[in-house]
């Protein structure tokens, strides 16, 4: 008689949180790299300053709703009511402030602002569906998510290719692309999270909302300081170099994407295993920060070189020869992936070990200071919109070191106490 089938090895969850969002970025930047082919550097420039305000707005959602989800009890009635209505304002209140900006301030045409808030509206609910997807700790399952979005976007690009291709249609394919992940993510969702919650009433329901918002809010802002600052960036180098240096600088930036993926798949993956063991020792977790980190900055260092040797040779491949890649820009790009690298690992474990408003503190420093530095070289100084990246990378270098010095390290000593947090629900 057989015995019982052993249990198939289970790939680790850091690998699917990196594969997910390897997918993720590839659908970004494929729809970018076909952005950059199609309408060149002045049409890159626009879709990209687009896109960045919806990840604006996607960051802020993510950190109000999605970080608060993965750290407190989302099961508790009462708390998931408050997530489920601060989920529907925030997607509401993004998708109609993104039509009239778009359509007064952005001088878009009334048919293209209406798909581009619709688009917003979408990149929003697919990415609070996913946060929920990765709090299950479902990281393969958001793969196979991604890769849906990923070919129903391609299908429309392809679809649309014969009559050429426009802003519209770009936004058209993020705004399908986003559709299908959110029926994939419904579909991967274990059951009881599909449940909407019933309206709570009484001082639970106050109490709730509290709860979310003190924890929710913090993150929410220092989820919002990064991409403003790069949109802020885009920004001063419209104003000192024209719409063709933004579309210039965004495909440098692309051209090194790969570091910051991985950057951001590890950072998913963080977040929600400090979140689930947290009753650990910080002494332990700060080591598993350490090593993160590490790993982080090597594999930083690996995307850098190759692609500072591979700009001359695949540049053309990107920019469909209609301009030059600038090495410079190319290299300090995944400069500042790696800086992002440094400060990650030590801003989430202190985010979630309750320092949220130190941690915003310093991400709001050492972006100013980046801003800062970057619109004197610019302005003041007339130097070449290449080095933006580089002026960027130092302040965040910076972040890392105090935030892990002075904010984990002394925490290190104190004795365990038990948690006061709300109750993590994995």
């Amino acid at each position: 008689m057989r015995g019982p089938t052993p249990p198939r090895p289970r790939l680790p969850a850091a690998v699917g949180a990196v594969a997910a969002q390897a997918v993720l970025a590839l659908g970004s930047f494929a729809l970018q790299l076909l952005a950059a082919r199609a309408l060149g550097a002045e049409g890159l420039g626009v879709f990209a300053m687009l896109l960045g305000s919806a990840v604006i707005a996607t960051a802020v959602s993510s950190g109000l709703v999605g970080d608060s989800l993965t750290v407190l009890d989302r099961h508790d009635p009462a708390i998931r009511s408050a997530l489920a209505r601060l989920a529907v304002v925030a997607v509401t209140g993004a998708s109609g402030a993104a039509l009239v900006l778009s359509w007064t301030l952005g001088d878009l045409p009334a048919g293209t602002a209406v798909v581009f808030a619709a688009a917003t509206a979408a990149f929003m609910t697919a990415d609070l569906l996913r946060r929920v997807l990765m709090a299950c700790q479902r990281f393969w399952h958001l793969v196979a998510v991604d890769c849906g979005a990923f070919v129903a976007s391609m299908l429309l690009l392809s679809l649309l290719s014969g009559g050429g291709l426009s802003l519209d249609g770009f936004l058209s394919a993020l705004l399908v692309g986003q559709v299908v992940a959110c029926a994939g993510c419904l579909r991967a969702l274990p059951r009881r999270e599909r449940r909407w919650p019933l309206r709570q009433r009484g001082t639970g329901r106050e109490r709730a909302l509290h709860a979310v918002l003190s924890f929710g809010s913090w993150r929410a802002v220092q989820q919002f300081v990064r991409p403003t600052t790069l949109n802020l960036v885009r920004w001063v180098v419209l104003v000192t170099a024209g719409q063709v240096a933004v579309g210039e600088l965004e495909a440098a930036r692309l051209f090194a994407a790969p570091a910051m993926l991985l950057v951001q798949g590890i950072g998913s993956y963080l977040f929600s295993s400090y979140a689930v063991g947290r009753e650990e020792s910080m002494s332990t977790l700060l080591r598993r920060a350490d090593r993160g980190a590490r790993v982080l900055l090597g594999v930083c260092a690996v995307v850098a070189a190759a692609a500072t040797a591979g700009a001359p040779h695949l540049g053309p491949v990107l920019t469909a020869g209609r301009f030059d890649l600038a090495r410079l820009a190319v290299l300090g790009w995944a400069v500042y992936a790696a800086s992002c690298a440094v400060v990650l690992p030590y801003g989430t474990l202190a985010a979630v070990r309750g320092d949220q408003a130190r941690v915003l503190g310093l991400r709001v420093l050492d972006s100013l200071a980046g801003l800062g530095a970057t619109a004197a070289a610019l302005l003041w100084l007339d130097l070449p919109v290449s080095v933006a990246p580089w002026l960027l990378s130092a302040g965040s270098v910076a972040a890392g070191v105090v935030c892990r010095q002075c904010l984990l390290v002394p925490r290190c000593a104190e004795r365990p106490e038990p948690s006061t947090q709300p109750a993590v629900a994995p």
